[in-house]
């Protein structure tokens, strides 16, 4: 009977080693998988929004963006600080954030559906309304939405051309839908020399959408 007893704790703890040993690889795995993008400290691209509609504009409306880009061109990391416009939708809907968008061209369309209406597509996206904070991450998994053609989000990787030439903007909306701040996304120097890099691996490639829609 002790013997038995000696079989089944050894075969009992190999057991569960066995599935520590698992537990383990599979927390691994998963930090090494969050830790797949490497971001610089360095900002490589900005956009300073400013005013496109001073009827409705709140007072003191304004807004940053601030982007980097990994050195694959596989993930844009992105921070939006938007001043005096309500981003909760709570209180009085004159100051209120009712969508924040990336679009192509000049007054193109969608790019990225980053905040509220037609829909949220980042899977990363980090909403903190007390600091006027929206911020996340674009990668290719985001396209998962269909809203109609002007309105779909699309992959980074068919926007980075757009991307490093400067062809992209960010918009801010605010009562009933209207276009209230827009930034244009310029690249800085240190965006430039990745840029530079990924058009050197053929990954800027121009890609047919709706940039005037």
């Amino acid at each position: 009977m002790k013997q038995n007893t000696q079989v089944f704790f050894a075969v009992s703890l190999a057991a569960i080693l066995a599935i520590s040993a698992v537990s383990v690889m599979t927390l691994q795995e998963a930090e090494a998988t969050n830790n797949h993008w490497k971001f610089k400290k360095k900002v490589d691209f900005t956009a300073d929004l400013v005013v496109v509609n001073s009827d409705i504009a709140p007072d003191g409306a304004a807004a940053t963006a601030k982007f980097w880009l990994d050195k694959h061109g596989e993930a844009l990391k992105y921070r939006i600080s938007i001043e005096n416009m309500d981003i909760s939708g709570f209180g009085e809907p004159s100051d209120d954030v009712t969508k924040l968008h990336l679009h192509e061209g000049t007054e193109g369309a969608h790019v990225l559906n980053v905040y509220k209406a037609p829909g949220q597509d980042d899977i990363d996206l980090v909403v903190k309304p007390t600091k006027g904070i929206i911020k996340g991450v674009w990668d290719d998994s985001d396209e998962n939405q269909y809203y109609g053609g002007h309105n779909n989000s699309e992959t980074l990787t068919s926007q980075l051309k757009n991307l490093c030439d400067g062809n992209l903007f960010t918009m801010i909306h605010g009562d009933e839908g209207a276009g209230v701040l827009k930034g244009n996304i310029e690249p800085t120097s240190d965006g430039d020399k990745i840029c530079k890099k990924l058009d050197k691996k053929g990954l800027l490639v121009d890609v047919e959408h709706h940039p005037e829609e």
